[in-house]
């Protein structure tokens, strides 16, 4: 059986190579590459039969589209007074850099005519788009609407890449394993005093507009934590749910078993308080 580091070696490899470019090399970071969104497209189009390259190619191309999304989120707005030209010149590339990974997934499609799965990404891309501006503008008045935004955001490409091939159990792992992630990430990052947008919107959603964490007493604070706890139990249950109907010899099912096991504290804990 395939070693599960030998193939995310050579699959981030390869996505590596075509998103090379020696100028944007020289100054920016080499672009992160997410490891269980490409190990679910792995995952989905080993399910397929076609020829290896053109699973490769169409999953090169998705995570270069991924890529590229996660690079211009990565731009910041503000411009801080007396800020450098290096600065500055990192802000421009890195919009640069996303254009560049956005028209590398493009040509490689167009190049093999590839215009169904052309559709389908550019589909996905403008929901995750307009599901992230409800999210920056903070309009989602249900935590259910956040889940499903969030939902949307970080499993488009491959949710919607899953249903053009008719694959309904890459469809739900990739929604309910992806939200998962993404919860336990806005979690960590309001205990470690960072921004977490998600935190930010339940906290207006329970507290009447108030969605600054300075604002919070330590009641409302450990009363957010344990809805995110909720929140966190209901992706658990349903990537649970998703991964038992896997095969058990899945090079996916260990990393859902991490994944399962990583975001079991705050659950456990969870229940035990309440």
């Amino acid at each position: 059986m395939l070693n599960i580091n030998n193939l995310l070696t050579k699959l981030k490899g390869m996505i590596e190579s075509k998103a090379n470019h020696p100028y944007l090399a020289e100054f920016l970071d080499k672009p992160l590459i997410d490891e269980d969104k490409l190990l679910l497209l792995w995952g989905l189009f080993n399910e397929l039969d076609m020829p290896e390259e053109d699973k490769n190619s169409s999953i090169l191309s998705a995570m270069l589209m991924q890529v590229a999304l996660d690079t211009h989120e990565n731009v910041t707005n503000s411009v801080e007074s007396g800020e450098s030209g290096k600065v500055l010149r990192t802000r421009q590339l890195t919009v640069l850099a996303g254009d560049f990974y956005s028209g590398l997934y493009y040509q490689i499609l167009a190049d093999e005519e590839n215009l169904p799965l052309i559709r389908i990404l550019a589909s996905a891309t403008k929901d995750m788009n307009e599901h992230k501006i409800a999210l920056y503008q903070k309009t989602i008045d249900e935590t259910s609407g956040l889940l499903y935004s969030l939902g949307v955001i970080e499993s488009s490409l491959i949710y919607k890449t899953a249903d053009l091939y008719k694959l309904p159990l890459w469809m739900e792992l990739s929604r309910s394993l992806l939200l998962l992630n993404r919860l336990q990430s806005e979690k960590d990052r309001f205990l470690t005093g960072g921004k977490s947008l998600a935190m930010e919107i339940l906290a207006k959603i329970s507290f009447s507009n108030k969605d600054k964490y300075s604002e919070l007493s330590n009641e409302q604070r450990k009363f957010l934590l344990n809805k995110m706890d909720h929140c966190i139990i209901y992706a658990q249950k349903s990537a649970k749910q998703a991964a038992d109907k896997l095969s058990p010899a899945s090079l996916l099912k260990k990393r859902i078993s991490a994944i399962l096991e990583q975001t079991a504290v705050a659950a456990s804990s969870f229940v035990e308080e309440g």
